[in-house]
């Protein structure tokens, strides 16, 4: 069963190693905030198969664990600016994905908890109906997937 967790920047940078374990088994799913504002989700990188599929991430980077964890800062802005994920690797190999808060509509998170905090929300990068609407969608695909 996976939970989902807000966390904030300094909580993620302090126990990387842990989190990042935790969200590549597809335990965890963590919406990292800074100032109680939602910047980024760390996802397993299964969440990302159908927003691969409909060629929706088209700007990407890849960094190592320590990379990230050192530019944790610099990552979380580049999500709201230009970049729709950041691959963060282990020993070379993907192991999550640090993504943009545009892509939601795209993740196993639940956007009630969260559509409130998305600092996306307040710099318009993402409009307040279009949230909804997308959830409905989102939980109208789970229902249909489980059939």
């Amino acid at each position: 069963m996976s939970s989902f967790k807000q966390l904030p920047l300094s909580d993620l940078r302090e126990h990387l190693p842990k989190f990042k374990r935790q969200v590549q088994l597809g335990m965890k799913r963590i919406a990292a905030t800074y100032y109680g504002q939602v910047v980024g989700f760390l996802v397993p990188l299964k969440d990302l198969q159908r927003a691969e599929e409909d060629n929706a991430i088209i700007n990407t980077e890849e960094m190592s664990l320590s990379e990230f964890k050192q530019q944790l800062t610099q990552c979380w802005e580049r999500l709201q600016i230009a970049t729709d994920c950041i691959y963060v690797t282990y020993h070379t190999r993907r192991a999550v994905a640090f993504v943009s808060p545009r892509f939601m509509n795209y993740l196993s998170i639940p956007i009630s908890e969260v559509a409130s905090k998305l600092l996306a929300l307040d710099s318009e990068l993402i409009e307040v109906d279009g949230i909804f609407d997308i959830n409905i969608r989102v939980e109208a695909n789970s229902l249909s997937e489980e059939k």
